[in-house]
């Protein structure tokens, strides 16, 4: 970890993890649209989507 600001494959890691033992993986199926930040670009755009969801009573408030 050189780089802290590099980024990964998680598919990649998350194989790795299975074909060593070190985790097995349970894939939950889910009707929801993914979303998520990557670039500075797209925080705003997340901070609206999570607050719409709140708003609709589809995300608590307050998660921690």
């Amino acid at each position: 970890m050189d780089n802290l600001k590099s980024e990964f494959f998680i598919p990649l890691v998350v194989n790795e993890l299975i074909t060593t033992g070190k985790a097995s993986v349970k894939v939950l199926d889910t009707t929801s649209k993914w979303f998520g930040v990557t670039y500075a670009a797209d925080r705003q755009g997340v901070v609206d989507k999570i607050q719409s969801l709140v708003d609709a009573g589809e995300y608590p408030n307050k998660l921690f």
